[in-house]
């Protein structure tokens, strides 16, 4: 068999990749943040001309307004479902973002999910050589290089992102997959949950691209704004120019916004008699309207600490999508609180390691940047592990905490003594795709 080619980091730049639930991060290895952040979500706008096919629209152009584009992902559970588009958009990544013309002098570093299946890994390897024509590749554990990126070899990664909250045990570089624990409660239930209280007031929520002009107006009077009629969506009209798809991505932009202005965690535990005396935050709509937010941007939050009190009966009754995931979510009627998540992986591993685990935890995932995140999580663990030495490590930064698995990945790939562990183009085309299971286990 031939050797592997050798591409040290500090001799060719290699290229990192991370596809998130909600966001691709690609970027340069030795570098401390991505070149380009892009949302997994993708438009498809039928031609005028039946017999052509449709454009595809990648990027964040997505949110530009498009009539009849209909939106989807090409990515769930953290798993590439659909690489024709996945292909698609990251060659918007390299060529258009980041001006990389071709990727034949560029190796390429995928970070992937624990529970990543064999088949995707593969497909990874094989568009990386196949059809981007990469000199080596390399897939890396997203959890594993979290872990690096906060300079640890062992940790317990608590990432809480858009689409899912995840507790994953790494112990010298391996993830002990039997012990990892993840459900759907991430930012976008938060926001999905804060979209329907707002609705259920019967307060007006007009995203971005409905509005034409605004004109200020006092707290709570009704907005003084120009709609553009045109836009105005139908769910009743199948030809009506905006999509259900297109205006469900809208709101659910403004309600993170929402979210990320006025939402805060109760410390060090919720309290009924504390809520009321917390400030109300005013928060101002893109058509002008504006009020103030009191419990719910409270109570909002609490679903991740306390999901079968705080999260409402019609969001418990949903059904998880099918996934083709190798680790099942727990489903909405049985979602865990977050401390329950992580007793339940301290449980699976072995005793002797409990301790090493908690005194290292890792947070990350854009959600736990909320405002009293990690406190909470602090005193929530200390009544899980009474009596053991806990250790948060949350980075400051907001683009460590979002980025840290590219982070870790963009270190790992810099490394001259990573050189070795590269699979070179001379060997996957002896072995074939399956060299990736042996050779980035």
């Amino acid at each position: 068999m031939s050797p592997p080619v050798q591409y040290g980091g500090d001799e060719v730049g290699a290229l990192v990749l991370d596809i998130g639930s909600s966001t691709v991060r690609a970027g340069y290895a030795g570098e401390d943040a991505p070149k380009c952040l892009f949302p997994t979500a993708f438009a498809t706008v039928p031609s005028s001309d039946p017999s052509q096919p449709p454009t595809y629209v990648h990027g964040n152009n997505v949110h530009l307004y498009r009539p009849h584009a209909t939106v989807l992902s090409f990515v769930a559970d953290q798993i590439v479902t659909d690489w024709d588009a996945a292909g698609r958009a990251l060659e918007h990544a390299f060529q258009d973002r980041m001006r990389v013309k071709t990727l034949e002098e560029f190796p390429l570093m995928a970070t992937e999910p624990s529970w990543n299946t064999k088949e995707n890994k593969e497909k990874m390897c094989e568009l990386a050589f196949e059809t981007w024509q990469t000199p080596a590749f390399y897939s890396v554990d997203k959890a594993v290089m979290s872990a690096f990126a906060a300079g640890k070899g062992s940790a317990l990664i608590v990432n809480v992102g858009e689409e899912l909250t995840t507790v994953t045990p790494v112990y010298d570089g391996f993830v002990l997959r039997k012990a990892i624990q993840k459900q759907p409660t991430g930012g976008a239930l938060l926001s999905e949950v804060l979209l329907s209280s707002l609705k259920s007031q019967s307060l007006p929520v007009t995203p971005h691209y409905l509005v034409k002009t605004k004109e200020a107006v006092e707290p709570n009077q009704p907005a003084n704004a120009q709609l553009r009629e045109d836009r105005l969506p139908n769910p009743s009209d199948p030809n009506a120019a905006t999509t259900p798809s297109y205006h469900r991505l809208e709101e659910m932009r403004l309600m993170h916004e929402l979210k990320e202005s006025v939402c805060e965690v109760m410390t060090p535990s919720w309290d009924d008699n504390s809520v009321n005396q917390k400030a109300s935050r005013a928060f101002e709509f893109p058509d002008g309207f504006n009020t103030y937010l009191g419990t719910v941007r409270l109570s909002t939050p609490e679903i991740i600490f306390n999901p079968q009190r705080f999260l409402p009966v019609e969001f418990k009754n949903r059904q998880l999508p099918p996934s083709a995931s190798t680790i099942p979510s727990h489903p909405y009627s049985a979602l865990q609180p977050l401390a329950g998540l992580i007793r339940n992986t301290l449980i699976q591993v072995d005793p002797d390691l409990q301790a090493t685990l908690l005194a290292n935890v890792v947070v990350t995932g854009g959600t736990t940047l909320i405002p009293g995140f990690v406190d909470r999580l602090q005193a929530e663990l200390g009544i899980v592990a009474p009596g053991m030495k806990i250790k948060i490590h949350a980075a400051a930064s907001a683009a460590e905490r979002t980025h840290s698995s590219w982070l870790g990945g963009s270190i790992l790939a810099s490394l001259g003594t990573f050189h070795q562990l590269w699979i070179g183009k001379d060997e996957y085309q002896e072995v074939g795709k399956s060299v990736v299971h042996r050779r980035a286990k």
